[in-house]
């Protein structure tokens, strides 16, 4: 018959473990139990913050043969053991390049965007855990199971870290007398796929604590910021279309809540430094688009103009003066629709992007007041679209719109 609950001794002998847990009256036997065993927990929370990716990564560095050989003699471990623990560093691995590939790409436009989707509510480091968790993941299973399975609690009552007591890493350890070699292959397989692995995180855990330091310096280079803030402005503006679309003729433009900000700022330095990577994507285009157009109206511009040419105030005059002289361009005594080719050639001319070239039409047929009738879309991509093939270049039909201008009597005035 088996030991009872109540049995005092049953504790001491179970396991191996020398625990007596103080039974009083009305005592839980059951929680006492599950008390004991939370009690064996090692604890695998990272805090999310820029202190604990350099605890990591120092930890991550230990790491070396005596170290492994002692990981794998802590726990105990059997050949099907270490199969298992084969296959899962095999598969952490493999999750791991996809999320390093990943990584990668995101460090090398996320420095140079002012605005950012990962930004509120979020730490610097922490930001980048939630992009690692695969990694983090992985380090987790790897040194929790390299601890040893008895451990007493830290004075304090807290659990200690598994980064701290893996002898994978800071833990205290055995050096073994015979090394790696003395052991079978498949030990020896898993010492390789397991260095891989960890000079992977390595090289992760690093790449984010670079990201993070590029961060603060670019935040305190005033110049490198208006220069990021800049080109983060002229990029959206060369896409934004749904804003155009919004605007219409309003007469007040809206206030955005970075309008506001930008407002109370003490200086521009003040509100870039404090805008960097804390501002979204939606809200950044919306501010930009309503500053573009703030501008443009002090200019003379309208919407659409601001949205085509943006600030080439001169630009405008010119095509403004084109499309009130067109009827002069056209073959004389011609009637009925405007040649094709002549259209081509004017939005080649007024360069924009090829993906605003049909907005830019509807604007010439908005602003067209001539004798003849414009083309419908549809002719006029065809026409493009066959001048491309034969060979005839975006420039080579600028050059030609402005030589036929030139040609005017009267020439353009702007």
């Amino acid at each position: 018959m088996g030991r009872r609950l109540d049995d005092p001794f049953f504790f001491s002998n179970f396991a191996g473990w020398n625990y007596k847990p103080p039974f009083e009256k009305g005592f839980n036997e059951l929680k006492c139990i599950i008390s004991y065993f939370q009690s064996m927990r090692y604890s695998t929370i990272v805090e999310q913050d820029d202190k604990t990716l350099l605890e990591i990564i120092s930890a991550l560095e230990h790491f070396e043969q005596s170290r492994f050989i002692a990981g794998i003699q802590a726990r105990k471990y059997t050949p099907f053991q270490i199969l298992q623990t084969l296959d899962m560093v095999r598969v952490y691995q493999l999750r791991m390049n996809m999320e390093a590939r990943s990584l990668t790409k995101f460090s090398e436009t996320f420095i140079q965007q002012f605005a950012t989707d990962n930004n509120k509510c979020f730490v610097s480091a922490e930001r980048y855990f939630n992009r690692i968790r695969s990694t983090l993941c992985a380090l987790k299973k790897v040194f929790h199971k390299t601890c040893q399975r008895s451990m007493v609690q830290l004075p304090d009552g807290k659990q200690p870290s598994v980064f701290e007591r893996s002898p994978l890493a800071k833990g205290a350890y055995v050096v073994d007398m015979f090394g790696l070699e003395s052991y079978d292959e498949v030990v020896q397989q898993l010492y390789v796929e397991l260095d891989t692995l960890l000079t992977s995180a390595t090289n992760i855990l690093g790449l984010c604590h670079q990201m993070i330091e590029n961060e603060a310096v670019i935040r305190e280079d005033v110049e490198q910021l208006k220069l990021i803030y800049q080109e983060s402005c002229q990029s959206l503006l060369s896409s934004v279309k749904e804003y155009a679309d919004f605007m219409g003729a309003s007469e007040h433009l809206p206030e955005t809540d970075l309008n506001k900000r930008k407002a109370k700022a003490g200086s521009m330095k003040e509100f870039l430094q404090k805008e960097y990577h804390n501002v979204a994507k939606k809200e950044f285009k919306k501010f930009v688009w309503l500053e573009a157009v703030r501008q443009g109206r002090s200019g003379g511009l309208t919407e659409e103009e601001t949205y085509l040419w943006v600030d080439d105030y001169r630009k405008v005059h010119m095509v403004r003066w084109a499309i009130e002289h067109f009827d002069e361009l056209n073959v004389e005594g011609q009637q009925g629709k405007i040649d094709s080719t002549l259209i081509v050639y004017f939005l080649k001319w007024c360069g924009v992007e090829t993906k605003k070239e049909r907005r830019l039409y509807t604007y010439f047929c908005d602003n067209y007041k001539g004798r003849l009738q414009p083309l419908v879309w549809s002719a006029v991509s065809k026409e493009r679209k066959e001048q491309r093939e034969s060979g005839i270049t975006d420039r080579g039909s600028a050059l030609t719109f402005q030589r036929m201008l030139d040609a005017l009597p009267k020439p353009m005035a702007v």
